[in-house]
């Protein structure tokens, strides 16, 4: 299998003057309107098995990204492992809104308002900030009721659900659960450092939209997470870590909702087929199969509407299919005419 063509090694001859920090990534989807090619984005995508060997690659698997929302898995970790999700009695559901950038629907705010009661807390206790919810219709009702967004609403809430979960049962602090340098904190990156192969220095830190750590690894390492998520760990992990992986891959695979909502590309293709996915802001996206191979994706510039085409051209590479509604990306004009596509340039 190829994703692409072999890209060029040197970064200028794709991107004119060359920009420090700024890696090679090959054109990966293009939007037609008509027989013309109005706009390309660019990328980057590998496909790393559970042993952490690259099987295949476009543009620079070594590159640095940041995880954003695809971490989430791997965050909700240690509400398993830290005995939180047991002393609570967290439901399979419950830790699969604990790993969603869900859309605020009505089963994604009972499911975090059920583990904020669980471990003695309120919506008071989110510091993740607020947005309108991503579910247009629960947005309008906000609307017409003279509601404001509040951080329930927000697309991590369920992720620091988990996470003040896990302060309240280990005795930490929960105001703090936000803290870089606070236990919680740590212990997350520690974590996700483990299962992407890396040691806790070599992941890069920044902050996330919704004001926790986010972490940046090369992208490959981000594969090899999810490799391991599909496969249930790996042979030198520890017993609690494994179960932990395995009872998060469990939750989202059978709870695919949860973890998007209505129309959301996550939801429907985890629905689809076997695979457990997650994507993230700014054009991130990861993929893995019990087969034993995972998938990860940059979109150089950040567009959403370039991350299904290539995801999807990507995975069918792989032998992964899919209903044709799930692959049509049509553009149109106001009156609802189709004037063009996009599409998988690999």
């Amino acid at each position: 299998m190829s994703l692409g063509p072999e890209p060029s090694t040197r970064p200028e001859e794709a991107l004119g003057d060359a920009v420090d920090g700024v890696p090679y990534d090959a054109p990966v989807a293009a939007v037609w309107r008509g027989d013309l090619v109005e706009s390309v984005h660019r990328g980057r995508c590998v496909v790393v098995d559970a042993q952490g060997e690259v099987k295949d690659s476009l543009g620079d698997p070594g590159a640095y990204v940041c995880l954003r929302s695809s971490a989430k898995p791997f965050q909700a970790l240690p509400l398993v492992f830290s005995g939180a999700a047991d002393a609570f009695g967290i439901t399979d559901e419950e830790l699969a809104v604990a790993c969603a950038s869900h859309s605020a629907e009505p089963r994604h705010l009972a499911a975090v308002r059920s583990i904020l009661r669980k471990a003695g807390l309120s919506e008071e206790d989110l510091q993740n900030g607020a947005h309108p919810p991503r579910h247009a219709l629960t947005a309008a009702r906000l609307v017409r009721g003279g509601e404001e967004p509040r951080s329930i609403h927000g697309n991590c809430s369920g992720k620091h659900a988990g996470m003040l979960a896990v302060c309240v049962c280990a005795g930490w602090d929960p105001a703090g659960y936000r803290d870089p340098e606070g236990p919680l904190q740590r212990l997350v990156r520690r974590t996700v450092a483990r299962v992407c192969g890396r040691e806790p220095e070599a992941v890069g830190l920044a902050g996330d939209g919704c004001g926790v750590p986010v972490f940046a690894l090369p992208l490959e390492n981000l594969a090899l997470a999810f490799a391991r998520l599909a496969a249930g760990g790996a042979d030198d992990f520890p017993e609690d870590l494994q179960e932990a992986i395995c009872r998060v891959r469990d939750a989202m695979r059978a709870h695919p909702f949860v973890v998007a909502g209505t129309g959301r590309f996550d939801t429907k293709l985890m629905e689809a087929t076997n695979l457990v996915a997650k994507s993230g802001a700014e054009g991130v996206f990861a993929a893995a199969s019990p087969e034993g191979w995972g998938l990860a994706l940059k979109i150089s510039d950040g567009a959403t509407r370039a991350v299904a085409p290539a995801a999807l051209a990507t995975l069918s590479q792989r032998g992964v299919r899919v209903p044709a509604e799930m692959e049509a990306r049509k553009v149109t004009d106001l009156n609802g005419k189709v004037v063009g596509e996009i599409s998988a340039l690999l």
